[in-house]
């Protein structure tokens, strides 16, 4: 199976199939005949767990998207696997699917065996019956991904999908320049110019990822630093209660810079919770703009082959649909970059918050150590001031750190124009809406 490739078949409610591309019926060995009309687990193979489908229906059946690794058997017996992506669309389901070229396919190998095996095992010692081994083997599944570092199937997806979607683009010329003019070209030049909005989208959310990974380090550093700056605020006190007949003022200022570093900490563990929900949202945009993508090369996979002869120009009826599909992706889209921008904003003041708070207390804390100076109490502190000194010194440039951090979180704005996205697509459907004859050039 070539890089290149990209499977299409759409099928109704009940998964019997009802389109399907020449790449379909070339890599599986079947007639166009002989697909349509049958359940599209005609390419399921026996080492398939029955999880991963159970958790492929149960998204579907939510009104979501799904993206999952599957092995498949021709009609000769042979096995190839795929990465499909499968939405909901009016009359069912829609399917593209692709070779697996990413770094997470040796990991869904080794998980999906172990899946397998608990399946096979439930069945033939305890009688289980297809449905709940499914539901077990979807549990094995989660089980397997938690070793390596996913909270979940659905955790997986989320990057499993725009993984693939990029190492495909690194292997693959797209079709998206091939010269055409007409109705083809028309699809083309839509698509092409659809291609470059959502890449510049992706190539952002993994600069915002990356971001998100830096911000959550440092505050987690900070958080830890904040934690000991506490203790070193009890070694505050402490130190002045063993000096309070000679310098009274210092319990009353180390009493007072507690309450700035507790709301210091407190906001950050605030940031951490927001991080979270951020890194997430961003997960899932980028899943459903990778997906868009998907869409978009299949409808320019379907006009090069209609360019190359390898396909009848009517195969290009099943390009609305994709749009379809892409159009109901940018809605839900539009609501996801509105949330994301909402929490970048957020994180921000968080940070600032933060900073201020620290600030404060290393104001009181300068206050503190001036008034231990005045009072000739060094040498009785000696070691409580060891304590303390070390940890401030370590806190202000992991402070600085994240205030740059949050700067960056300020001026990090998704910009996203649904209408604009759209505006490619119903250019596609229009011109296929026409009667003008389709030409390549």
């Amino acid at each position: 199976m070539a890089t290149e490739d990209l499977f299409f078949s759409t099928t109704d409610r009940r998964g019997v199939i009802e389109q399907c591309n020449c790449v379909f019926v070339r890599i599986s060995g079947y007639s166009r005949d002989e697909l349509a009309g049958k359940p599209h687990n005609i390419v399921r193979h026996p080492d398939m767990p029955g999880g991963a489908f159970r958790w492929i229906w149960d998204r579907l059946a939510a009104g979501r998207s799904a993206g999952a690794y599957v092995k498949n058997r021709a009609k000769d017996g042979s096995a190839y696997w795929v990465f499909a992506v499968l939405s909901p669309v009016p009359s069912g389901y829609l399917s593209v699917r692709m070779a697996p070229r990413g770094p997470l396919f040796d990991v869904v190998r080794q998980v999906y065996a172990e899946a397998v095996a608990a399946e096979r095992e439930a069945v033939r010692t305890r009688g289980t019956g297809r449905r709940d081994a499914a539901g077990l083997g979807l549990a094995a599944i989660e089980t397997a991904l938690g070793r390596h570092g996913f909270a979940s199937l659905d955790a997986f997806a989320l990057d499993a999908l725009p993984a693939e979607v990029s190492a495909r683009r690194h292997l693959v010329t797209t079709a998206f320049a091939r010269p055409a003019h007409g109705v083809i070209g028309e699809v083309l030049g839509g698509a092409g110019a659809l291609d470059e909005l959502l890449g510049g989208l992706v190539d952002r959310l993994t600069a915002y990822q990356n971001l998100c990974d830096r911000l959550a380090a440092t505050s987690s550093t900070v958080l830890d630093i904040t934690e000991r700056l506490a203790g070193s605020v009890a070694a505050a006190q402490h130190a002045s209660e063993l000096v309070a007949d000679s310098a009274p003022t210092l319990a009353n200022v180390a009493r007072v810079m507690a309450a700035p570093m507790g709301d210091a900490g407190a906001a950050l563990s605030r940031l951490g919770a927001r991080l979270g929900r951020l890194r997430t949202d961003v997960a899932e945009l980028r899943f459903r703009i990778s997906l868009a993508r998907v869409y978009n090369d299949m409808v320019a996979a379907f006009a090069a082959e209609v360019i190359d002869n390898a396909a009848p120009p009517d195969s290009l009826h099943a390009v609305p649909l994709l749009c379809h599909a892409a159009q109901a992706g940018f809605l839900e889209m539009s609501e996801q970059v509105r949330r994301v921008n909402e929490e970048l904003r957020q994180s921000a003041d968080l940070v600032a918050e933060a900073g201020e708070l620290l600030e404060t207390f290393r104001r009181f804390l300068g206050q503190w150590r001036n008034l231990v100076f005045r009072s000739r109490s060094d040498s009785s502190l000696r070691d409580e001031l060891a304590t303390i000194d070390a940890e401030i010194t370590a806190s202000w440039d992991w402070m600085d750190m994240l205030r740059s951090l949050g700067r960056e979180y300020r001026s990090a704005v998704i910009p996203f124009d649904a209408g604009l996205l759209g505006a490619h697509l119903d250019k596609m459907r229009g011109a296929l809406g026409t009667s003008a004859p389709l030409s390549t050039g």
